[in-house]
C-alpha cells in the first residue's frame, strides 16, 4: 500500500483499498472541514464579485459631457 497525505491536514495515511480513485482526506472530519471551507470560500467570492461590480461614474452637475479616450500604444524602435 502506498502512503498518501491528507489534502486538509497533511497527515500521512494508508490507503484502505487499492480499488477506485485515491482518497484525498484521511478522515471523515477532514472531509467535512473541507466542505465547510468550500462553502465559505464560495460565499466570499460571491461577495467580492458584487463589491467589485463597476459603479456608474459620478459627474458633477454642469461639468458637461465626457468622451471616452482610447490610448493606442505603439512599439518604440530600439
Amino acid at each position: 500500500m502506498t502512503t498518501l497525505y491528507c489534502a486538509c491536514c497533511g497527515q500521512p495515511f494508508r490507503r484502505t483499498s487499492p480499488r477506485g480513485p485515491a482518497p484525498l482526506y484521511c478522515s471523515r472530519d477532514c472531509r467535512r472541514q473541507i466542505e465547510v471551507r468550500r462553502r465559505v470560500w464560495a460565499s466570499l467570492r460571491a461577495a467580492e464579485r458584487t463589491a467589485a461590480a463597476p459603479l456608474t461614474p459620478v459627474v458633477p452637475a454642469g461639468a458637461g459631457s465626457f468622451h471616452r479616450v482610447e490610448i493606442v500604444w505603439e512599439r518604440a524602435s530600439a
